[in-house]
Parts: C-alpha cells; sequence; structure tokens
C-alpha cells in the first residue's frame, strides 16, 4: 500500500496567502514564511504555492517568497503561476524550488 502524502497548497498573490472561493472574495490569511513553517510543524511532506494573480497580471513568479521559505524549511517546494520562460525557471531552482508547475494556454487562448 502506498503512504498517504500531506502536500497543502497555499493560493498567494503579491507575496500573501490568501483564501478564497473559486479566487473571489480573496482573504489576507498570512505570510507565506509562516505558514510553511507552520506546515512543516504538523507534519507536512512538500508544499505547493500557487501564484493565483501572476500570469493574468504578466508578472514574475514568486523568488524572493521562495528564497525566504525556502531558509526557513526543508522540505519539497513546488510553484504554479507567473513562470514565464527558462529565465524564470532557473531563478526559482536557484531560490530553492524543487518542482515547477508548467502549463501554456491548457483551454486555448486567454485574453
Amino acid at each position: 500500500m502506498l503512504a498517504k502524502r500531506i502536500i497543502p497548497c497555499l493560493d498567494v498573490d503579491h507575496g500573501r496567502v490568501k483564501k478564497g472561493v473559486n479566487f473571489v472574495n480573496l482573504q489576507d490569511v498570512g505570510d507565506p514564511t509562516e505558514i510553511a513553517a507552520a506546515y512543516q510543524k504538523q507534519g507536512a511532506d512538500e508544499l505547493v504555492f500557487l501564484d493565483i494573480t501572476a500570469t493574468n497580471e504578466k508578472r514574475k513568479a514568486i523568488v524572493e517568497t521562495i528564497e525566504k521559505v525556502a531558509g526557513q524549511v526543508f522540505m519539497p517546494l513546488t510553484v504554479g503561476g507567473g513562470i514565464h520562460n527558462v529565465a524564470d525557471m532557473m531563478a526559482l531552482l536557484k531560490a530553492g524550488l524543487i518542482k515547477q508547475l508548467l502549463i501554456r494556454r491548457p483551454f486555448g487562448s486567454r485574453n
């Protein structure tokens, strides 16, 4: 039997963790580094960060956030959103990222 893994996913917007339903009525729930440390203390196996506005706003990925988190926790980190090219990928890897979520227009063109 495969072991169950705990992999929380944090929705991040402009460097802050947000919660909402279908990305509507987003509420600020805290600092990503503090929340990541709390999840590690509770036994999370990995942590996923989704920058929920970076792609639509054509912003870069949350490299600074990942640098801070990677300096505080010891678990695999994954990021999605705001990864536009190989340079963005390399910056995240240097910041401490293990995995990256890359999707290029999965449902056609987005305006």
